[in-house]
């Protein structure tokens, strides 16, 4: 293993600015940086680089201290971890619900603890919608790599004194299993994959593998200039070629994992070297790891005002806010705490104040939980109105498919009165409360409901996602059986505005294909028109709490679910319905003016979370749009009062 210099490289701060720059675009919703989360694996592969050429060095010399190391480490993460989740508390008791301050006190004791990552896997997912309240999720990669600085120095300095031949060997063999784990577990894990160490420890060895010389040198200068070049062109590819549905990390990961490697490899006597090295480049660089700390909560409790995504004029006030912040960190916290000279603090005052404040931190985060998320500072008007977010039906658990293989129709549940179901409700997710409010409504006229629904799983053919082949299995099973029963009343409804903007070639003749076979079979069939959808994944529930704090009245408030989009989905429904003959049921003209949409409608909060409607919301849908439908002359089977005690049982 050839030895290295550990003089500074400014090129590698340059780098990190690019890491960064194109996490902060990403996750600010730009358009120019779809992929930009790979900035992450771009900071894996530096991290593994230099504290890797750290470790080597000292070994090589004898002076290695894994306490030493452990020192450097915590001066240079904990201190401005600590600042920036102190921060995040005081925001979160400020302006967060009580079932949200719980969690996000559930993940600030696992990001104290260094296991954000393990976290976040068990309870969220990181391309989740931007409507979760998670200001602590960009923490995960901090996890990852405190795992990593656990049991990689170990590891490297037991080869160092046992078998000092070996040890380019050892770290290529961990290197190949992670990747390997990597590639083969993203398609059956993809959470596990994207958050757990296993499957990303490569990432950082890449880095690892250069610093220990464990690859040939550049030599000349043609290799430094296209090493560098293909290097910033592979990370480029990922951030503007990637999105969300990526499968990542897997191969995808490869691209930016081995551009930044190639930069490094490169060294810096290179045009792409020398540009990073600019002065711009260099000091976002420096204040990086601040500017990643702070500019995600910014962004998440920014997003709990401002619904849909942020217009360029508040990307550039939250993006300024995040560099003052960044600076100011850097310059008073970051750098005071890494200096071990007179000027700085010494090693006692430096572990007394860390190890107070993140056990601090810890505590604070335990007693919250254990006083409920605090519901006392929150006024009562504001409660009644989150506490909407339960108001789903009680049977989802029991009632409502995951669409997987081993789902039969005779496993489906049948509401009302016990007879052989009249009525069919065959759906997404978005037909759970309108089988159970329609099932009461049935029992009172001696019928029944049966619910065939399943989660993300649209009652359709040839049109669902390829990642998904279970579901497609499991809508020709339903099918198959539908064709072949007595004639019934079958309700067909989804959430057509999100399905076809997944695949708008397809969907709609899917959806025709499946109203065209049950009419064929003697049903009559209602298509149900699609929900609109509050905008960002954003809860209607929390939303309209949190301006009732303000003082707003929640039935004033409304959004706007991508309105045009939203018709030509309906306009396309109605088409189908017309050719083939059946009866089509619009929704959001009882939810929606020209433009815009309701969350609440007479003091009742009509979603229980963004897009799915309450069982309050239901009832509505039911009694005032398909009881007419269902039941004439007489819509109304049962007086208001007696009805909704009905549905509230």
């Amino acid at each position: 293993m050839g030895n290295r210099s550990l003089g500074y490289r400014p090129e590698l701060d340059g780098l990190r600015a690019v890491a960064v720059a194109s996490v902060l675009l990403y996750h600010l919703g730009s358009p120019i940086a779809p992929g930009g989360f790979v900035g992450v694996d771009v900071f894996f592969v530096l991290s593994g680089f230099l504290i890797t050429r750290l470790i080597a060095e000292e070994l090589r010399s004898g002076e290695f201290s894994l306490f030493k190391f452990y020192e450097r480490r915590i001066r240079r993460i904990a201190p401005a971890f600590f600042v920036v989740c102190a921060c995040c508390m005081v925001a979160a008791l400020i302006f967060l619900l009580p079932q949200e301050l719980k969690r996000f006190s559930s993940s600030l004791i696992a990001a104290v603890f260094s296991l954000s990552n393990v976290w976040f896997y068990a309870h969220s997912s990181y391309f989740a919608s931007a409507g979760e309240v998670r200001p602590l999720l960009h923490t995960w990669s901090l996890g990852v790599e405190e795992q990593f600085y656990i049991l990689f120095p170990i590891m490297l300095a037991a080869a160092f004194k046992y078998a000092p031949c070996r040890t380019g060997a050892l770290v290529w063999c961990v290197f190949a299993v992670s990747l390997i784990l990597s590639v083969t577990l993203i398609d059956e894990h993809p959470k596990s994959s994207f958050f757990l160490i296993h499957t990303r420890a490569w990432e950082l060895l890449a880095g690892s593998v250069i610093a220990l010389g464990l690859v040939p040198a550049a030599t000349s200068r043609w290799q430094r200039e296209l090493g560098a070049i293909a290097g910033l062109i592979g990370i480029a590819a990922a951030i503007v070629g990637f999105n969300s549905h990526t499968p990542f990390p897997g191969y995808a990961a490869l691209l930016p994992c081995l551009g930044a490697a190639l930069i490094i490899w490169a060294g810096e006597e290179n045009a792409v070297a020398r540009v990073l090295s600019a002065t711009p480049f260099v000091f976002l660089g420096l204040i990086s790891y601040s500017l990643y700390l702070w500019h995600w909560p910014l962004i998440v409790f920014s997003r709990l005002w401002v619904i849909g995504p942020f217009d360029l004029a508040q990307q550039i006030l939250l993006t300024s806010v995040a560099v003052g912040l960044s600076i100011a960190t850097w310059h008073f916290v970051e750098t005071p705490f890494r200096r071990r000279d007179g000027r700085g603090f010494s090693r006692r005052t430096m572990f007394t104040a860390v190890g107070v404040g993140l056990g601090a931190l810890a505590g604070c985060g335990l007693i919250l939980i254990g006083l409920r998320g605090l519901p006392g500072r929150i006024p009562k008007d504001a409660l009644v109105l989150a506490s909407a977010s339960s108001n789903s039906s009680p049977m989802r658990s029991k009632c409502h498919f995951s669409g997987s293989l081993d789902q039969t129709y005779g496993m489906s549940c049948v509401f009302g009165a016990p007879v052989e179901p009249d009525f069919i409700v065959y759906a997404d997710s978005h037909g759970a409360e309108l089988s159970l409010v329609l099932g009461k409504l049935a029992g009172a006229k001696g019928q029944s409901v049966r619910e065939l629904t399943a989660s993300g799983c649209a009652p359709t053919v040839d049109s669902l996602p390829e990642d998904d082949p279970e579901c497609a299995i499991y809508n020709a099973r339903m099918l198959k059986k539908l064709t072949s029963i007595p004639a019934a009343t079958v309700i067909v409804t989804a959430n057509a505005s999100a399905w076809s903007s997944a695949g708008a070639a397809t969907y709609i003749p899917g959806m025709q294909k499946v109203v065209h076979a049950l009419r064929g079979a003697g049903h009559r069939v209602i298509l149900l028109g699609s929900v609109p959808q509050h905008p960002n994944g954003v809860p209607i529930p929390a939303t309209l709490a949190r301006r009732a704090m303000l003082g707003e009245r929640p039935e004033d408030y409304t959004f706007d679910p991508r309105i045009a989009h939203f018709r030509d989905i309906e306009a396309a429904l109605e088409k189908v319905a017309a050719a083939e003959h059946v009866e089509y049921v619009p929704v959001y003209p009882l939810l929606c003016d020209e433009n815009r949409c309701k969350g609440d409608i007479g003091g009742t909060v009509l979603y229980f979370d963004h897009g799915h409607l309450s069982m309050a919301g239901e009832k509505m849908i039911a009694t005032k749009l398909l009881a007419p439908l269902l039941w004439p002359p007489d819509a109304v089977v049962q007086g208001p009062s007696e009805l909704q005690d009905q549905i509230a049982q």
